[in-house]
C-alpha cells in the first residue's frame, strides 16, 4: 500500500491539490483500507457502500464529512485506477442546509467598538468590510492594500486564484492609523514568531469582542463574511441603489 499511497499523493501533487486536500485524501484512503485490511483497489461497490454506511450509522458522520469522503474515494479510482466503475451510481449523501449566522450592521458595530486594541482593530473591520475569509486576511501582505484604488488584493484565494474586493473608507482611515502605529513589514498583520498573524487569534478577538458587546449570536470570522455579503445585498436591494452599497461597508 505504500508504494500506491506515494503514487496517489504524486499525482494529487501533480494536479495542484492543497496540502490540506491531500492530507485528508490520504487520511480516506488509510480509513477504508484498515476498515477491509485489502488493498483499496480490489475493493467492490458493495464494499464501498457498506463502508460508507458504517460511518454514517456507526461512526456517525455528518453528510458533508461522507460526501468529502465519497469525493476522495472518486479521485483516487479516477487517478489510480483510470477505467474503473466502482464508484459508479454511488450518490452523494443528502445535507441539510442551514441559514447561517449573519450580525445586524448595529451588532457589527458594537462588536469592532468593543476591540481596543488598534491592530486587532483593524483586522476585524478589514475582515469585514472587504468579505475576507480570516486566511485571506492574516495572509495579506502590506503591497496587497491598494488605497489608489480602493481595492485588496486577494493572492491565492480559495481555488488558488487572485481576485480584487472592495476597500471601504472606513477600514482605509483604520489602516493607516494602525500603519503609523505599527510600522508593518512584509505581512500587512505580522504574528509574534516572524510569521503572520494567526487564524485561531483572529477567532478569539471576535468572540472575546462579541461577548463584550453583548451579542449572544455565535459568531467566528466567517460571521462577518456571510454578514458583509447579506448587507451588500440589502444596500443593493434598496431604492437608492449604489449610494446605499457604497455604505454597507461601514460597520
Amino acid at each position: 500500500m505504500k508504494d500506491l499511497r506515494q503514487q496517489f499523493i504524486d499525482k494529487l501533487t501533480l494536479e495542484g491539490k492543497a496540502p490540506r486536500t491531500i492530507q485528508n485524501y490520504v487520511w480516506t484512503m488509510r480509513g477504508i483500507t484498515r476498515y477491509f485490511r485489502t488493498n483499496p483497489l480490489t475493493l467492490t461497490r458493495d464494499q464501498i457502500e457498506k463502508y460508507l454506511l458504517h460511518l454514517s450509522t456507526e461512526k456517525k458522520y455528518a453528510p458533508t464529512t461522507i460526501n468529502l469522503t465519497i469525493g476522495a474515494l472518486k479521485t483516487f479510482y479516477k487517478m489510480c485506477a483510470p477505467g474503473s466503475r466502482v464508484m459508479e451510481r454511488i450518490g452523494k449523501a443528502k445535507q441539510y442546509k442551514h441559514l447561517p449566522v449573519v450580525l445586524s450592521k448595529d451588532e457589527v458595530k458594537r462588536l469592532i467598538d468593543s476591540i481596543s486594541n488598534l491592530k486587532q482593530r483593524a483586522a476585524v473591520m478589514l475582515l469585514y468590510s472587504a468579505g475576507l475569509r480570516v486566511k485571506e486576511c492574516v495572509t495579506l501582505k502590506t503591497e496587497n492594500v491598494d488605497s489608489d484604488r480602493m481595492k485588496v488584493r486577494v493572492v491565492e484565494a480559495k481555488g488558488k486564484k487572485d481576485r480584487y474586493t472592495l476597500l471601504s473608507q472606513t477600514a482605509l482611515a483604520i489602516l493607516r492609523r494602525y500603519y503609523r502605529f505599527y510600522k508593518p513589514g512584509e505581512w500587512l498583520f505580522a504574528g509574534l514568531k516572524n510569521g503572520h498573524y494567526s487564524v485561531r487569534s483572529v477567532g478569539l478577538v471576535i468572540s472575546r469582542a462579541a461577548k463584550k458587546a453583548g451579542i449572544t449570536k455565535h459568531v467566528t470570522p466567517h460571521t462577518l463574511r456571510h454578514s458583509f455579503a447579506t448587507h451588500l445585498l440589502e444596500a443593493r436591494g434598496s431604492p437608492a441603489g449604489d449610494t446605499k452599497a457604497s455604505r454597507a461597508f461601514e460597520p
